[in-house]
């Protein structure tokens, strides 16, 4: 069991924190937020079991402590996520890992210098479902990749420090590099809108990988909350709809096949096979998160969400975010001059 200190205990801290306790892989030793309104909930759900602390800095000496949990705000958690690994504790970090790929590559770097695991949360990675679809990929039971069609919206909250789609497809990104095997996009395109806030509220990223493509819609302004991925293989197709309480998966024996040809052109028809929704079942999937991070540290071994992995996504962020701001920019009115 290794003894964690988890700093930051807001809507999402919560609930790392609950699971970091109730693992039996994990110890939450102590927990350290500025918001004395945030300890008096920690104190409320945790009593005497956890120290509670408004500084984080003693517990980067202790000797009693093999790792930190940092689930605050991505721009202050820079700092403070150096300050960790250089003192040599293993780091659990939220997505995204750092605002941009430079600032991604420093903390990879500092990580690999001192030997600590560094384990980015993105949690889908770890759902049961993701990894079933990731097996039959690998199985060839799908085919081969023809489009990734992924939906993540919900009505707030909206965040100030990074937009919708640093904050959603984050998640699908690394879905995307996951299943696929670590396939990279060579063309990137993406747009949104500023509808509140200064952070893009609603974005649309499209993405050209090797013999397929990536749709990616993300929405903090949407009346219904939505987790929906469709993906479509040459053999196979599959739906994950993450809002379903049971029967999450549905997978479709259908596609396209060609027929032969007449004067020289093909010709192509649809195929219908069976539809199958297996049982698979539920799992946490930040709780296997925490308990992979776990793992990784007792065996000293790379977490398959670690810095080279979250290097990957921000990189396409980053230029995803550019694309943003070229495609911002709104035409002028034929009868306006300049």
């Amino acid at each position: 069991m290794i003894n964690i200190v988890q700093i930051g205990y807001g809507y999402w801290g919560s609930n790392v924190a609950r699971n970091i306790s109730l693992s039996k892989k994990t110890n939450l030793a102590a927990l350290v937020d500025k918001d004395p309104n945030r300890l008096e909930a920690a104190e409320n759900t945790f009593h005497d079991r956890v120290e509670l602390s408004t500084d984080y800095l003693p517990f980067l000496n202790d000797p009693e402590i093999d790792a930190f949990a940092l689930a605050i705000q991505t721009e202050p958690s820079f700092e403070i996520a150096k300050q960790i690994m250089q003192a040599g504790k293993h780091l659990f970090i939220e997505k995204p890992m750092a605002e941009n790929t430079e600032k991604a590559i420093i903390l990879n770097r500092i990580a690999k210098e001192k030997n600590v695991v560094l384990h980015v949360d993105h949690i889908m990675l770890f759902h049961p479902i993701i990894r079933r679809i990731k097996q039959m990929y690998d199985e060839g039971e799908l085919g081969d990749l023809i489009y990734f069609d992924i939906s993540r919206m919900n009505l707030g909250p909206i965040r100030r420090d990074v937009n919708a789609m640093l904050d959603l497809a984050v998640h699908d990104l690394a879905v995307i590099d996951f299943i696929s095997g670590g396939k990279e996009p060579y063309h990137v395109e993406a747009i949104g809108e500023k509808h509140y806030g200064n952070q893009e509220t609603l974005t649309y990223l499209t993405l050209k990988y090797p013999g397929f493509l990536g749709h990616i819609k993300s929405s903090w302004i949407s009346p219904i909350k939505e987790r929906r991925t469709i993906i479509g293989g040459t053999r196979k197709m599959v739906i994950f709809d993450d809002m379903k309480t049971i029967d999450k998966l549905t997978i479709y024996d259908q596609g396209i096949i060609e027929v032969g040809t007449e004067y020289g052109s093909y010709e192509f028809k649809a195929r219908s096979g069976d539809i199958t929704i297996p049982y698979i079942a539920q799992e946490d999937a930040l709780r296997n998160s925490i308990e992979h991070f776990a793992d990784c540290v007792e065996n000293g071994t790379e977490s398959i969400a670690n810095g080279d992995h979250a290097i990957k996504i921000i990189r396409i962020l980053d230029e995803a975010r550019e694309k943003m701001k070229i495609n911002s920019t709104e035409p002028k009115p034929e009868n306006e001059p300049g």
